[in-house]
């Protein structure tokens, strides 16, 4: 069933509902959670229909895909690094979307904790697992697989619910309503028997070349989310695909445009543009990615304005032989709010050795803080960069 866009609606379909342990729900309620219930059956998107827009959010849409790639042209050549941290502030903009948020500093610090510390069920260690899932997804190429939106669950899981990763859910999910049942809920997901071949689906639209880049991006995410594929982080797994359309579709080939800073900016009206592109309607969700672009991008931009003006300040504090690895490490220190001697030397291709002089030399000037007296898995801080980035998530919170 299409509507006047153009797009086809969602349907639904009746699926029997088999209650489990009833002594818990009051008599009162047991008759609204049995009997069946509407799962809803999502329409096949994968090669034909085409998005259609009026006129002014067509221009919309072009005016925002070309700023996106002026902003990742200018950003990519003239501040080394930013990827590194905009990829941060949008794994933080994506989990505080699902309610999940911490302190710049402990998301840092979670990145760095050692194994034996159990971070990973805390937010921080939560989204530090973000970071994690979209810094492995941004080094894939290509066209996207199931395979890979798998290991894109499983890398954001794998410490905190390993059990719930691996392969697409087996069980009947949905938004709302309350836990006992379906019932009454305000999105049913497709019953699970249908998930692999939605998936597959949703693959081939995600991988076609026919559609314009951000209203492509937009609906397939819309898609994604009404198909919720898995049993849990479904959220936050869609925002990282969105960020692979993106590179695919060559908006952002060195820079990363964190897009969920502008979607937190309303959650209200994103969820609800989800809800009424169920419907068949493709302009919701479209503009709400049109607006989300265009207020990511001045966050963006004021970010990398902060970070700019830091590293300068950083030059002017600093006096040191040109070959020195000091050096470097600026630079370095500039995309990451928190760092260790070991993934300093790693990542600048320095001994250890090297890296924990260069650190030291920056904590004695105050540009670097140890996070504690500890001699053993020593962290250190990154404070004027932490700071940037809590004004960056400031902003991102701020209607």
């Amino acid at each position: 069933m299409t509507n006047d866009s153009g797009w086809p609606a969602c349907s639904t379909e009746q699926r029997s509902w088999e209650p489990g342990d009833l002594e818990m729900v009051p008599r009162s309620q047991r008759a609204k959670i049995t009997g069946s219930y509407a799962a809803t059956v999502t329409p096949r998107i994968g090669d034909e229909p085409s998005i259609e827009l009026s006129g002014s959010l067509a221009a919309g849409v072009a005016e925002a895909e070309a700023a996106i790639a002026r902003f990742d042209e200018r950003i990519g050549a003239r501040l080394a690094n930013f990827a590194v941290i905009a990829l941060r502030t949008e794994a933080a903009s994506s989990s505080q979307i699902e309610n999940l948020s911490a302190a710049p500093s402990s998301i840092a610090i979670a990145e760095h904790a050692a194994p034996s510390a159990n971070p990973h069920k805390s937010n921080a260690g939560l989204i530090a697992a973000n970071v994690a899932t979209l810094t492995a997804a941004m080094a894939g190429e290509g066209p996207l697989d199931a395979g890979e939106v798998i290991e894109i669950q499983r890398v954001l899981l794998k410490d905190s619910a390993p059990h719930l990763t691996g392969e697409f859910r087996d069980e009947q999910v949905w938004v709302g309503g309350d836990a006992y049942s379906p019932h009454g809920a305000s999105h049913v997901a497709p019953h699970h028997d249908r998930v692999p071949t939605a998936v597959d689906d949703l693959i081939g639209c995600a991988n076609r070349r026919d559609l314009g880049a951000l209203a492509h991006i937009a609906v397939t995410h819309a898609q994604f989310e009404t198909i919720h594929p898995f049993p849990d982080g479904n959220g936050r797994t869609g925002r990282v695909i969105i960020q692979r359309m993106l590179r695919n579709a060559g908006l952002t080939r060195r820079a990363i445009l964190p897009l969920s800073a502008g979607l937190l900016k309303d959650t209200e009206r994103y969820f609800e543009s989800l809800n009424t592109y169920r419907g068949g309607e493709t302009e919701p969700v479209v503009s709400m990615f049109v607006d989300a672009a265009f207020s990511s991008l001045d966050n963006a931009n004021r970010l990398a304005q902060d970070l700019a003006a830091v590293r300068d300040s950083w030059k002017e504090e600093v006096s040191a032989r040109a070959d020195s690895t000091v050096w470097p490490l600026l630079d370095y220190c500039i995309g990451r709010p928190a760092v260790t001697a070991p993934s300093a030397a790693s990542d600048l291709g320095v001994s250890t050795v090297a890296a924990q002089n260069a650190i030291d030399r920056l904590a004695e000037l105050g540009i670097l803080r140890q996070n504690s007296p500890a001699r053993r898995n020593r962290i250190w801080l990154v404070s004027d960069v932490l700071d940037s980035v809590d004004k960056f998530m400031e902003r991102a919170r701020r209607k």
